[in-house]
């Protein structure tokens, strides 16, 4: 994503939504996606309130760290 691009309000609503389901069917809570992904616990929840824009970068990498791979 180029400095210039912004990020639409639906797309941060999907990838949320998407690392959301993923954290969830892995049996995951937010204190182990935090840990994998060498964030705080704090940032996971800010994520998933819908806080974090860009939300694009966070997402791909909290995807990486639960296993799913992510083809741009």
């Amino acid at each position: 994503m180029s400095g210039t691009e912004q990020e639409h309000p639906h797309d941060t609503e999907d990838l949320v939504r998407l690392v959301l389901l993923t954290r969830q069917e892995l049996g995951w809570d937010q204190p182990k996606l935090a840990a994998s992904a060498g964030i705080t616990e704090s940032d996971v929840a800010r994520f998933e309130a819908q806080e974090i824009v860009p939300a694009k970068p966070l997402a791909l990498r909290f995807l990486e760290v639960m296993g799913v791979v992510v083809q741009s």
